[in-house]
């Protein structure tokens, strides 16, 4: 009898347990919801854009700070199947990347044009451009091929835009969507061309960037002990886009939680400075200002708010910087 009395208290008690348990995890996945549909309201207005620093005076930071001998940028075009569908709200319920005779340019073709300018102004002669479509029929989710030749580059963003151009004629969109093998690319421009600082900018219709993805946050770890290299994804079409802030913040915690862990495996490049040389950028959140000058302004704060910072700490911590 007094068994079956502790059997009993003991089960009532287990059952205690696995209540708070469940109440405890159901209350931080509410938690977490709502931070995400809150995200998802953020308006223009509400966003801190490179700490409201003068857009003048980060450009002469940039000027003052660069030291490479060349500014390589990389465009990663997402080629994936759901770009047909994606354009429902933004884009007249066209596909991402039609091609319009009418000079309305799509989504991809509007941010390269905007992106080419703001580089142009700061670093002019000292720029090349190369171009990767990533997510068609032939790559998938395991490689990327070169839009322009053989993936030489060019110095006028404009020759990127009419090689793109001619690719959207002849290419499968398919998927599924993936980063890493491009961002690897990225890393091994970082490796063997130290005298170069080089960026990958990755055009994508989908939030393809998870903290809880392990080979990803292994590429980033080793992407911040570079200083000659950054990454830029950003996001065009529907979305949903308000993840985006949520994912870099929670990936960054992953990367540095990596980091500080004393039994990781050394990374194949390391660095007593780690590098915080990755964002995420919404593209849609500059083409509703009535003003096209504020609009530009916005956007290239945004695309360059971490390059200052790097470009710093890359002057004064680079072992391969050129010295008097």
């Amino acid at each position: 009898m007094l068994w079956d009395l502790v059997y009993y208290l003991c089960g009532i008690f287990g059952f205690i347990l696995l209540y708070e348990y469940f109440q405890r995890n159901i209350a931080k996945q509410k938690a977490q919801l709502d931070f995400l549909k809150s995200l998802d309201n953020f308006t223009l207005n509400s966003l801190s854009i490179c700490n409201k620093k003068p857009y003048e005076k980060i450009k002469q930071e940039l000027s003052s700070y660069f030291y490479f001998q060349r500014l390589r940028i990389i465009f990663g075009i997402d080629l994936s199947a759901s770009n047909e569908w994606q354009g429902q709200k933004t884009f007249n319920g066209q596909s991402l990347h039609k091609i319009q005779t009418n000079k309305i340019l799509n989504p991809y073709q509007k941010a390269i044009s905007q992106l080419g300018p703001i580089f142009e102004e700061i670093f002019a002669s000292k720029i090349e451009y190369s171009s990767f479509g990533f997510g068609d029929e032939d790559t998938k989710d395991y490689s990327f091929f070169p839009i322009v030749g053989s993936g030489e580059g060019f110095n006028n963003h404009q020759l990127i835009l009419d090689a793109y151009l001619e690719q959207t004629k002849t290419v499968t969109l398919s998927g599924p969507t993936e980063y890493t093998p491009i961002i690897k690319k990225l890393i091994s421009y970082g490796i063997h061309c130290r005298q170069d600082f080089t960026m990958l900018i990755i055009l994508t219709d989908e939030l393809k960037v998870s903290h809880e993805n392990k080979t990803l946050v292994e590429t980033i770890r080793l992407l911040t002990n570079l200083p000659n290299i950054c990454l830029l994804v950003i996001g065009v079409g529907d979305g949903p886009w308000g993840k985006l802030s949520y994912e870099e913040h929670r990936l960054r915690e992953a990367v540095f939680e990596k980091i500080n862990q004393k039994k990781v495996p050394k990374p194949l490049v390391e660095s007593k400075i780690i590098y915080d040389n990755f964002h995420f950028v919404n593209h849609n959140s500059f083409v509703v200002k009535p003003d096209k000058m504020d609009t530009e302004n916005y956007f290239a704060r945004a695309v360059l708010r971490k390059l200052p910072t790097q470009l710093k700490q890359a002057y004064h911590h680079d072992e391969h910087r050129p010295r008097p």
